[in-house]
C-alpha cells in the first residue's frame, strides 16, 4: 500500500488544515492566509443544517468572514 501525500484544501486565500473542533452546525479548522502567513481559525458551517433549523439570522449576526 502506497502512502499518499496529504491533500491541502484551499478556501479563497486560505490553506485549510486540521480540524480543531466541531459542533452540531459547524467545524472549526486551522487555516493559513497564503498571502501573509497569518494563522487563523476558520469556522465552516453546514449550510443545510443552518437553514433547516432556521438559524440563518443568528449566523449572520456575527459576519466576520462568511464564504459560501
Amino acid at each position: 500500500m502506497m502512502n499518499r501525500p496529504k491533500v491541502q484544501r484551499r478556501v479563497g486565500k486560505y490553506e485549510v488544515g486540521k480540524t480543531l473542533g466541531q459542533g452540531t452546525f459547524a467545524k472549526v479548522r486551522c487555516a493559513v492566509n497564503t498571502e501573509t502567513g497569518e494563522r487563523v481559525a476558520l469556522k465552516i458551517l453546514d449550510k443545510e443544517k443552518v437553514l433547516k433549523h432556521k438559524m440563518a439570522e443568528q449566523v449572520t449576526l456575527f459576519p466576520n468572514k462568511i464564504i459560501y
